[in-house]
């Protein structure tokens, strides 16, 4: 007879409800590693790609709301760029890891940073104490003894100059202390710099030949159908979720589409019904759940560290 399996109790909690930190921005950035740790107690490291869905619930207005959602793109540079950081990191830390052994940090890891700019609101996770008489539920923030992703030079190394220098998605500095923009760098690991010739064609002067035919045969598709010099911008628009509470019951809010995002990154702008940008209020409340899996009961599967990226 076959054993009877038991049922596994699920002890990781998936939806998240996040809030605006701010009240006089309309960009918020939900990193979501960062939050499954509030939540869950446990650590979830950075380097992976984790599914997730969002909608947004009470919103505080009157009026309808539209909220675009962003995200990395899932495009194969954008994983090769972070696996190469992620190596350049890993082999320039081998040394000071092995000296360090088990007096390395217990809750240290690779970060690559989103801090600035639009990016640098963050998202606070919120939870409830239920009244002890009463029908009242009063939310609380949970805080952190220590959050890794509020920083820029996080993950540092010092380059040949002596600059501490950190990764990030946004905007580079190489000037001083500051910040490898990883897109930038990889990009530079396989810069294409396409020959062009001039010329219609070999013996276009010796025979008949229909010189803008060859031209074309010659020059239509030889540079590649896309920049080779830079990437395009690494965030993408990945849905779009709106509510109308001005509709009897308060409207409908429905999730968005399943949606990955690379590094954990997820950015939130708030419009008005019109297109017009508009500040989050602070009440807004979202649930973000992130899809079932087998890494500590999330699905995020982990970028691997490209090796040898310093010859070491």
């Amino acid at each position: 007879m076959a054993r009877r399996k038991t049922a596994r109790i699920d002890d990781t909690q998936r939806t998240l409800e996040v809030r605006s930190a701010s009240a006089t921005v309309g960009t918020m950035t939900a990193h979501v590693p960062h939050l499954l740790m509030l939540a869950n107690r446990r650590q979830y490291t950075q380097a992976r790609a984790y599914d997730f869905r969002i909608k947004a619930g009470l919103i505080d207005s009157n009026a309808e709301v539209i909220y675009e959602v962003f995200t990395l793109s899932n495009a194969w540079w954008v994983k090769r760029s972070i696996e190469m950081a992620k190596g350049v990191w890993l082999e320039s830390t081998k040394e000071e890891r092995a000296l360090l052994g088990k007096n390395a940090a217990t809750y240290n890891d690779f970060i690559i940073s989103a801090t600035t700019g639009a990016a640098g609101n963050f998202a606070n996770l919120h939870s409830y104490i239920p009244a002890s008489s009463g029908d009242d539920m009063t939310q609380s923030e949970v805080t952190a003894d220590e959050t890794l992703y509020e920083g820029t030079l996080v993950s540092d190394l010092s380059d040949d100059a002596g600059d501490t220098m950190g990764f990030t998605v946004l905007g580079e500095d190489v000037t001083g202390p500051g910040v490898f923009n990883i897109f930038d760098q990889y990009l530079l690991s396989r810069r294409i710099t396409p020959d062009t010739d001039s010329r219609a064609g070999p013996y276009a002067d010796l025979l008949e030949i229909d010189e803008d035919a060859m031209a074309s045969l010659q020059q239509d598709g030889d540079l590649t159908p896309w920049d080779a010099d830079a990437f395009p911008s690494p965030f993408v628009l990945q849905d779009v979720i709106s509510i109308d509470q001005a509709l009897p019951g308060g409207g409908q809010s429905i999730w968005s589409k399943t949606m990955t995002a690379p590094l954990g990154i997820v950015i939130v702008k708030a419009r008005s019904n019109a297109g017009a940008e508009v500040n989050f209020t602070g009440n807004e409340k979202f649930l973000l759940e992130v899809k079932k899996g087998t890494y500590k009961g999330v699905h995020a599967p982990a970028y691997k560290a490209l090796n040898g990226v310093l010859g070491k």
